[in-house]
C-alpha cells in the first residue's frame, strides 16, 4: 500500500527560476549601453530611448538592460509597423514580444519621397548614408513623424504573464526588445524608414531616381517605377510553389500589349552611371554607347508589328530546308 501511496503521488513542481535561462548566441547590444557608436550614444537611439523612459516603469527598464546585455533574446526583427522579438525569461519557453507602430501608406510615402527630393541638403546626407538630426521637417509637412514621439504612437504586445495583466505598459521583455531595437538604430538608422513601412535601401534608390531625373522637366517620367496600389505591393507566390511553371509563359501572355516608343528620358541607365571611369581614351564610351542604344532601341520600334505572341509548342527538331530536299 505504501508503494502504491509513493507511486500515486503528483510529481513535485520545481521551484521558479531566481534568474532567466541563458541563451547560446542570443541577440545583444554591442555595449554596456544600447546605442554606442563612434565613442557616443547615437542620436537615433537617444530619440527612441528617451521614448522608452516615458513609457516603462524603473525596474522593468532595469532588468531589460540587463536582459539585453546577456543576450537573452532568441529572435529579433524588423518588419513594417513593427520590432518583433522573442525573448527568453525565466520560464521555459521564450515569450514572443511585439513593439507595433503604424506603417506609413503608398500615398503618404510618395510625399515624402517627393519633399526628399526637393530639399538637395537633406538629400545629399541621405544620399551619403546619413540621417539628418532634422530629419522630421521632411516628414511634418505630411503630417507625419519618423520617429514616435507619444507613449500612444507605440503598442506592446507580449505573451508573459506581467504583459497581459498590465494591459500593454511595457515589461521587462519589452524593454529588452526596445533597447536591441535602439542598438540597431545607432548601427543602422535607416531601419526607422524599415519600421515605418519602406526599406531604407529601397528609399535611398527612389531617392537617387528622382534626383537623376529632376533636371529633366516637369512632363519627364521617372526612371524608377513608382508604388501602385494593389500591382506593386501584391505579395508573389514562393519560388518552391511555382517551380514545375516557372518557364511556362501561360495564356495571359496573348493579351499583353506592349506599345514600344522612345522612353520619355532619353538613356536613363547612362543617365544614372555618369561620366565614364576610363579617362584618356580613344573612342568617348559614353557617346559609343548612347549611339548603340539609339540604333538598338530604332530597330526595335520599327521591327514591332502588333503585341507580343505567346511562342508555339515545339512539335519536334528544327529542320533546315536544305536538309528536306
Amino acid at each position: 500500500m505504501a508503494e502504491f501511496q509513493n507511486w500515486s503521488r503528483p510529481p513535485r513542481t520545481p521551484p521558479p527560476r531566481l534568474k532567466p535561462k541563458r541563451v547560446r548566441g542570443g541577440v545583444k547590444i554591442s555595449g554596456d549601453q544600447p546605442g554606442l557608436h563612434a565613442g557616443g550614444v547615437a542620436w537615433t537611439a537617444q530619440r527612441w530611448i528617451r521614448l522608452v523612459e516615458q513609457i516603462a516603469d524603473g525596474p522593468a527598464m532595469v532588468e531589460g538592460l540587463d536582459y539585453a546585455k546577456e543576450g537573452q533574446a532568441r529572435k529579433f526583427g524588423v518588419e513594417f509597423g513593427k520590432v518583433v522579438g522573442s525573448i527568453q525569461g525565466r520560464a521555459d519557453r521564450a515569450y514572443t514580444t511585439t513593439l507595433a507602430v503604424q506603417a506609413f501608406d503608398t500615398l503618404q510615402w510618395e510625399r515624402v519621397l517627393q519633399s526628399m527630393s526637393d530639399q538637395a541638403i537633406y538629400a545629399a546626407k541621405l544620399l551619403s548614408g546619413e540621417l539628418p538630426t532634422n530629419i522630421e521637417d521632411l516628414f511634418g509637412p505630411a503630417g507625419l513623424r519618423l520617429f514616435p514621439a507619444e507613449p500612444a504612437e507605440v503598442a506592446v504586445l507580449c505573451t508573459c504573464a506581467e504583459g497581459a495583466a498590465t494591459q500593454g505598459l511595457w515589461c521587462k521583455h519589452a524593454c529588452c526588445l526596445a533597447y536591441l531595437f535602439a542598438d540597431k538604430l545607432a548601427a543602422d538608422p535607416f531601419l526607422m524608414f524599415t519600421l515605418r513601412g519602406l526599406p531604407g535601401s529601397e528609399v535611398i534608390e527612389r531617392l537617387r531616381h528622382a534626383r537623376a531625373v529632376g533636371g529633366v522637366g516637369k512632363e519627364g517620367a521617372p526612371v524608377y517605377q513608382p508604388l501602385v496600389p494593389g500591382v506593386s505591393d501584391e505579395v508573389s507566390p514562393p519560388l518552391e510553389e511555382s517551380i514545375e511553371g516557372f518557364w511556362e509563359a501561360g495564356p495571359e501572355l496573348r493579351e499583353l500589349d506592349l506599345s514600344l516608343e522612345p522612353p520619355p528620358v532619353s538613356h536613363p541607365l547612362l543617365r544614372r552611371l555618369g561620366a565614364s571611369p576610363f579617362e584618356g581614351a580613344r573612342f568617348p564610351l559614353v557617346g559609343l554607347l548612347a549611339t548603340c542604344y539609339e540604333v538598338i532601341s530604332r530597330d526595335a520600334v520599327e521591327g514591332a508589328d502588333g503585341p507580343i505572341a505567346a511562342p508555339e509548342p515545339e512539335t519536334g527538331p528544327a529542320v533546315d530546308d536544305e536538309d528536306q530536299t
